[in-house]
């Protein structure tokens, strides 16, 4: 990928790389050399394959919507599915797609993105705010409601981080979704032991991917390899965080999100604390994650 498809922020000791072509990416993070995220791999900065960036955005939805299509306000919706050979549709629109470049500046920059999915009430402007600041990345995320009803919504971002023999993941967390053999959420749990990262477990240790609630927004990576540390703050709205922690990988996922997996579906349900919120025309969701050295 050519450097003019790329965006460059730089502050102090801060590198920040954006890829609004390629899903409105974030392609690599560092500070003073060290990365803080998985740094693009060949697949994306060759081919834009979103799933080898090092973040990408969650708009409309985050994670699965179980089959490709799901029921709202009395009516069923279906969606592309855009993870073949996976039979449901995942993580929304925005990360397959190209984001426009509104501001670009040395330490922030702007992306925009319009999208209707044809036949469902998912017709939204989504945009990406990104400032370095004096200790890090600040990235808000917001999606509103463009159309002319209601609409189902939800925010987040699907960050990277390299996996090592020593690094640790800690946070606060209540409940976890457990899974059905097509990563489906069948049941809502107290977290077992196994899974109590307020302990800050070794992700060496752990194979999950499964969404969590009752998270309060704070989270913090430290690799003793390299004695750095990171921090991770996110406003309410992400009351939910999905760690994905897949085997034989170099990478693990942590993701502030705002809703449940497979939320749409648990919304039409009626199961509570799906963190889904429905947008009126004109109504807007928005918060903001930052990335900060501990």
């Amino acid at each position: 990928m050519s450097d003019r498809n790329l965006i460059e922020l730089r502050r102090g000791g801060f590198e920040l790389d954006l890829c609004p072509r390629f899903g409105g990416a974030i392609t690599r993070l560092r500070h003073h050399g060290r990365d803080l995220l998985r740094p693009a791999g060949a697949a994306m900065l060759a081919g834009g394959d979103p799933g080898f960036a090092s973040c990408f955005p969650l708009v409309p939805f985050s994670n699965r919507v179980a089959d490709a299509r799901f029921r709202f306000r009395g009516r069923a919706y279906e969606l592309p599915r855009n993870f073949l050979p996976e039979p449901h549709a995942i993580h929304g629109q925005g990360w397959q797609n190209p984001w426009d470049v509104a501001a670009a500046g040395a330490r922030r920059a702007e992306l925009t993105f319009r999208h209707a999915v044809s036949d469902t009430p998912l017709d939204y402007r989504a945009r990406q705010i990104f400032e370095l600041e004096d200790d890090g990345l600040a990235v808000t995320i917001e999606v509103t409601n463009a159309g002319r009803g209601p609409m189902p919504a939800g925010i987040g971002q699907h960050a990277y981080f390299i996996r090592t023999e020593r690094v640790t993941l800690r946070a606060g967390l209540d409940h976890v979704w457990l899974a059905d053999e097509r990563k489906i959420p069948k049941e809502r749990v107290a977290v077992p032991a196994r899974w109590d990262f307020a302990k800050a477990p070794r992700i060496a240790a752990v194979e999950l991917d499964n969404c969590f609630d009752g998270w309060d927004g704070r989270a913090e990576i430290f690799w003793p390899e390299n004695d750095l540390s990171l921090r991770l703050e996110a406003d309410p709205v992400f009351g939910h965080l999905v760690v994905y922690v897949p085997p034989g990988e170099d990478f693990f996922c942590v993701e502030p999100v705002s809703h449940a997996n497979d939320g749409f579906n648990l919304l039409d349900r009626g199961v509570p604390g799906t963190g889904v919120r429905v947008l009126k025309p004109g109504e807007q969701l928005a918060g903001t994650i930052r990335l900060r050295i501990g």
